[in-house]
């Protein structure tokens, strides 16, 4: 698998569901959902047998979380293992949408011939236990595992994993964990209670914040959807 693939012209009508043929078995970690796939890949439509996309064109393979691909790749990836080569074919539901969808791909099933290079299974993201009483008027800060790294300074730019919920309802806003990829930001950019709440942990840290409205998203009628709610974080720090 080290040149690019021929993708041989299909014959007959188009599938109406996903169709995945492995080419090659793997033999290293296997692809889950949600995880971070390093891939090659040269991508046909179905009816011309024109590409229209490629890494190898490129000269370069491609990594990002399955959950920001199409619906066809995040349901016919997870199970390849690295060293596989897979073929999928993906009808305009699971791809770009039915036709008049604004993409220039939309209403066209396409060919993938996919190889797997690499895997990386997020962390699973953490549980955050409903909040009892009343939310607290200033910052809170917890140490849940304290890091042994480099400390994170006021300013500075950090690499985080992170879950977010509200005070009150426990419900998931924002989960970096949940997207498969940690982020990375200049501290000066955030919510004033991550500014003040993230500076003195260490690499391999592991920090809850519980913020209140006027050091996340200001008070209620602030034009922000999580304006005027209490936030609790869990964040992990990655590197600083």
């Amino acid at each position: 698998m080290s040149s690019k693939p021929e993708i041989e012209f299909q014959e007959g009508p188009p599938p109406t569901e996903l169709v995945i043929k492995d080419l090659v078995i793997g033999d290293g970690p296997e692809a889950t959902p949600g995880a971070k796939v390093e891939v090659h890949y040269v991508g046909v439509e179905f009816e011309s047998g024109e590409e229209f996309d490629s890494s190898w064109s490129r000269g370069e393979s491609i990594a990002f979380p399955l959950q920001g691909l199409i619906a066809g790749w995040q349901e016919g990836i997870p199970g390849m293992k690295v060293g596989g080569r897979r073929q999928l074919t993906i009808p305009p539901e699971l791809a770009y949408g039915p036709a008049g969808g604004g993409h220039q791909l939309s209403g066209k099933t396409l060919v993938f011939v996919i190889d797997l290079l690499d895997v990386v299974v997020p962390p699973e993201p953490p549980v955050i236990a409903p909040s009892e009483g009343p939310a607290p008027a200033e910052l809170v800060i917890e140490d849940i595992t304290v890091g042994e790294g480099a400390e994170a300074q006021p300013g500075g730019i950090v690499d985080v994993h992170y879950h977010g919920v509200e005070y009150e309802t426990n419900e998931v806003f924002d989960s970096s964990f949940l997207r498969g990829d940690s982020v990375k930001f200049p501290l000066s950019r955030l919510i004033p209670g991550w500014q003040e709440g993230i500076p003195g942990m260490k690499v391999g840290g592991r920090r809850k914040l519980t913020v209140p409205p006027e050091l996340a998203y200001g008070p209620a009628g602030g034009g922000h959807q999580l304006s005027g709610k209490t936030l609790v974080f869990v964040i992990d720090l990655l590197d600083t």
